[in-house]
């Protein structure tokens, strides 16, 4: 997606607690709903709400997405570490009477921490009067962010909403938002979303069949302003055809290293004659995380049949050690069995260099599909991923036709 493109149901994939630094005390987060808060600047703060369950493990609450944190360290002095799965980041808190103050971390950028609380026995995400009237934002919206400047990009809003409460997200060329979650009061809209890795916070004011001053908050580094109007025709363009082959190229070739820095090609004989999926992808993108659970489950479904899948992965860091550290963690949270390669760095400029026979690459992910005989066949630009639901159903349904048809060649 645009920002750090565009993660998943993790409800399968767990970290295991260890740790020779602190020991393990059962039962200091008490079980129940909690409700968190990052302060992303002065005015404004982003709300979710996490479930403790008696295990004491971690649900985070986005809509109809549960993402499940085992990985909670206990020091001797309240102190709370809580490692989020698949990405990098976690929270480091002090607990005192059932609240919990600190901040939430990425090391993957420099002196990136946003201040975190969270309280327990609340569940609302964001505070709204009952008896406040209701602007209806359910449907389908035309979205434009960044009006008026060089960075003016469509979207689509897709949103259910009953009472006061609004779910959905949106949709761009290059992926999507993911679950969000929110309130409508009067013609106040807001909705979040936090995967532990990505928080996003939208706010916008709804008047009749439009949505104006809009603002899109991205953590604490990214702002940008968007408005809507109701559209149901309004569609984006189709993300089969953005990338392509440039003119003189016949196949995709590449030569990269994967985590034990053994050279994987695609002239490889394990790809000959088979049908190959590549996924140009990196291990900080939550659509990426989405796309690579759907491709797990592809993965050991036909693989057996002669499908085999490789991922590039372009890291913010271009450094081979991250890239190792990373791609262990992605293997060992998503159950990933098919090779992962280190592309380099993941400024789109950057990126296309190692790929020259492409156009350009305007998304993570990218997904190339090619035939037995080596033969590019389609080039899915971005992912639908769960949150955008009849949309992600047809991508599944549509992709798995392909593949199919595809091993019957």
């Amino acid at each position: 997606m645009r920002l750090l493109l565009g993660f998943l149901s993790f409800t399968l994939f767990l970290f295991s607690c260890q740790t020779n630094q602190h020991k393990m005390i059962n039962g200091q987060l008490k079980s129940g709903t909690w409700r968190a808060m990052l302060q992303l600047d002065e005015k404004n703060v982003l709300p979710f709400t996490f479930e403790v369950n008696d295990s004491g493990e971690i649900l985070i609450v986005n809509a109809d997405e549960r993402i499940r944190v085992k990985d909670i360290v206990y020091g001797d002095s309240g102190e709370v570490i809580i490692n989020f799965p698949v990405f990098s980041t976690y929270v480091k808190a002090t607990l005192k009477d059932n609240m919990l103050s600190g901040f939430w971390i990425n090391p993957e950028k420099k002196d990136y921490k946003i201040p975190f609380t969270a309280q327990f026995g609340r569940n609302e995400r964001f505070a709204v009067a009952e008896s406040a009237a209701i602007f209806n934002a359910e449907g389908r919206w035309e979205v434009t962010f960044s009006q008026g400047t060089d960075g003016e990009y469509k979207a689509i809003g897709i949103f259910k909403q009953i009472g006061h409460k609004i779910t959905g997200t949106f949709l761009t060329e290059t992926g999507d938002y993911r679950y969000l979650e929110g309130q409508v009061e009067e013609g106040n809209l807001k909705l979040s979303c936090f995967d532990g890795a990505h928080a996003f916070l939208f706010t916008g004011y709804g008047k009749g069949s439009r949505i104006e001053n809009g603002l899109f908050y991205s953590g604490n580094h990214w702002k940008e302003p968007w408005v809507a109007i109701r559209n149901d025709s309004f569609t984006l363009a189709d993300p089969d055809t953005l990338t392509y082959l440039k003119e003189g190229y016949e196949r995709l070739d590449f030569s990269f290293s994967d985590e034990n820095g053994d050279s994987i090609s695609l002239s490889d004989p394990q790809f000959k004659n088979k049908v190959v999926i590549v996924q140009i992808m990196g291990s900080w993108c939550p659509n990426c995380m989405d796309e690579s659970a759907f491709l797990v489950d592809l993965h050991k479904k036909y693989h057996s049949k002669g499908l085999e899948i490789i991922a590039v992965d372009y890291e913010i860091r271009n450094d081979f050690e991250v890239f190792k550290r990373n791609v262990a963690r992605m293997k060992k949270d998503l159950g990933i069995t098919y090779p992962i390669v280190f592309g380099g760095p993941s400024k789109k400029s950057e990126s296309a260099k190692t790929l020259p026979m492409l156009n350009h690459i305007l998304s993570y992910p990218t997904t190339i599909f090619i035939d037995k005989k080596g033969k590019i066949k389609k080039i899915q630009t971005g992912f639908n991923g769960p949150g955008t639901g009849s949309l992600y159903n047809d991508y599944k349904k549509n992709t798995t036709v392909l593949i199919e048809s595809l091993l019957k060649k």
